[in-house]
């Protein structure tokens, strides 16, 4: 037998509840088989109580074996055969357990709850006309029900004919003279004459909903957009106007305008109404934030509407000023304008709203790295180390902000905190954390030992290209099996063709190698895709001794020259300068 999962026992419960609530049992004539599956049921029934829910199974089972018959076992043992059959490989439980409902419910029909049940399983399960005689049934006997009337007039309107769909509208009348009119019987009854191309039938239901409030902003919107579907764009911005007339601070009636006016390209328009929409205190945030991202979306391509897109935020900010997910947008909307000063300031916001957010944080710190403000950086990550001790990203990051500043010793004590709470299984995580305790060797001249580091890094992960490019460019450096290094920088170079760094390091790797040639159509790659203001003293020294030992001094001079501006204090600079000559260190 198979075994219920543990995770639905409490779907059981729930649909089990009615069930055994308020039922009682038939009396069975005589004995024998029939008095043994009642016995079987009652035993089935305390079991299921208690929990045991596999027991419980095995009665009911055997309790339908002796007495198939009785349809209050059917109706308990369906309940099972039901979940067993969710899983869509078992197709057999899932007809027997409908069978069996389908079979209580026929002798039972005004058993209501048994019956929304078997609807709406027939309903999905798309067995449309077993839902449509379902809900007809509970129709006629309940006929002041109107969840009844709903399910009933929506079996009816998916597919059918002509009939059908009628009966489905008269469904909707009937449910309108007793509730009134509203959006969603209209909305209804518009689907099924859209769907019938019968647009005068469409309107007409607009215009009457409308007519049946005149001053009801949502019945004049819903006619706008409804007349502006079929292109009656005057008509349409006529019922916006008037709700926005009814209702100035309806942001509702501003919003679909500005729908309306981005339908016809109308950026201007568009651009107002948005704001309008937006200013208004009646729409809730999320309506707002959502609005919001719709209209970045549309403009933030376009560098000019930057202002008012800052407006729109620092107008909600205004509105609500303690709402978090507003400040987290408005960070993340000003890291895509690359203003991380403002971003990190709204970041700050966000978590000062919600500091139990480990992904701000290290958001955070990023936006601080970008503009190298190291101090600021640091002071974030300890701030975060107070609600997330063992983080081992922001560690990471610490150790390396450390090392940044030489101070070595502190840098190797974070890393090993990394690696200390770092798991095991993320090989990624592991990876990182021995390049940065690699290049924090190589910082203090332990070349060897950086090695090492940069070996373990590789190992944990292959494509770890940060680990093959500073361990290639390290083993140039020293001038140390030129081989294994130009693997290493071959492989960083099949995933990132045009990064400058790792061209960079090839370039360097193949002049180590002296094969000039190579390094100089390399370095060449390096300097073009590399904007000026970025340049480096590094890229520009290598690329005046790619030159240099090139045959082309002159050339290298420049390049020279031009790294010895950034770096003036670069003492074999000056000599190759002076000299105009390549010097061995």
């Amino acid at each position: 037998m198979k075994r219920l999962p543990f995770i639905i026992l409490p779907v059981i419960l729930l649909l089990m509840a009615v069930d055994v609530t308020g039922r009682s049992r038939k009396d069975t004539a005589g004995n024998g088989d029939a008095d043994k599956s009642d016995y079987m049921y009652l035993e089935a029934l305390r079991a299921k109580s208690k929990g045991n829910y596999d027991a419980a199974f095995a009665l009911l089972s055997r309790a339908r074996e002796l007495n198939p018959a009785d349809r209050e076992t059917g109706l308990e043992l369906s309940n099972f055969k039901l979940l067993l059959g969710s899983d869509a490989s078992d197709s057999a439980n899932l007809a027997e357990g409908m069978a069996m409902l389908r079979e209580y419910w026929d002798a039972n029909p005004s058993d209501y709850h048994t019956g929304v049940k078997y609807g709406l399983l027939s309903q999905r399960m798309l067995d449309r006309d077993e839902a449509i005689r379902v809900w007809s049934k509970l129709h006629d006997i309940y006929p002041d029900k109107v969840e009844i009337s709903f399910q009933l007039a929506e079996a009816l309107s998916q597919g059918g004919d002509e009939a059908d769909r009628n009966r489905a509208i008269a469904i909707y009348d009937s449910i309108e003279a007793v509730e009134g009119p509203s959006m969603a019987l209209s909305g209804n009854k518009i689907q099924l004459y859209f769907n019938e191309n019968d647009t005068a039938s469409v309107i007409a239901e607009a215009d009457r909903l409308r007519e049946s409030s005149p001053s009801n902003v949502e019945f004049l919107v819903f006619s706008g957009r409804v007349y502006a579907t079929f292109g009656r764009g005057e008509e349409a911005l006529k019922f916006l106007d008037r709700a926005c007339e009814v209702d100035p601070s309806s942001g509702l009636a501003y919003f679909s305008k500005a729908e309306y006016y981005n339908s016809i390209n109308d950026s201007v328009g568009y651009d107002r109404e948005v704001f309008n929409a937006l200013r208004q205190n009646s729409l809730d945030v999320e309506t707002k934030l959502s609005i919001l991202r719709g209209y970045i979306q549309q403009m933030y391509t376009d560098s000019l509407q930057q202002p008012r897109i800052r407006q729109l935020f620092d107008t909600l900010i205004v509105q609500h000023p303690l709402e978090h997910d507003i400040h987290d947008y408005y960070a993340r909307y000003l890291i895509v304008t690359k203003d991380y000063d403002g971003a990190a300031e709204q970041e700050e916001q966000t978590l000062g709203l919600n500091p139990a957010d480990p992904e701000g944080w290290e958001m955070l710190t990023s936006l601080y790295l970008q503009n190298e403000k190291f101090d600021k950086a640091e002071d974030a990550i300890n701030r975060s180390l107070h609600y997330y001790p063992d983080n081992v990203r922001q560690l990471l990051i610490l150790g390396s902000i450390y090392g940044q500043r030489n101070e070595n010793d502190r840098a190797m004590e974070e890393l090993n905190r990394a690696l200390d709470k770092a798991d095991p299984r993320d090989a990624e995580i592991l990876s990182r954390i021995y390049t940065a305790m690699g290049d924090n060797m190589y910082q203090q001249n332990l070349p060897d030992s950086s090695y090492v580091y940069y070996t373990k890094a590789i190992q944990y992960d292959p494509t770890n290209t940060l680990a093959l490019n500073n361990c290639a460019y390290h083993m140039a450096c020293q001038g140390k099996d030129l081989d294994e290094a130009l693997k290493l920088i071959e492989t960083v170079m099949r995933s990132e063709t045009d990064n400058p760094t790792s061209l960079d390091t090839y370039a360097w790797v193949l002049f180590k190698r002296k094969d000039y040639a190579k390094a100089r159509e390399i370095i060449d790659r390096t300097i073009e895709l590399t904007p000026a203001e970025d340049l480096s003293a590094d890229v520009l020294e290598h690329a005046g001794d790619i030159y240099f030992m090139d045959g082309d001094p002159d050339r290298a001079l420049e390049y020279w020259k031009d790294a010895l501006r950034l770096a003036p204090d670069n003492e074999l600079l000056q000599r190759k300068v002076k000299h105009k000559t390549y010097f061995f260190k």
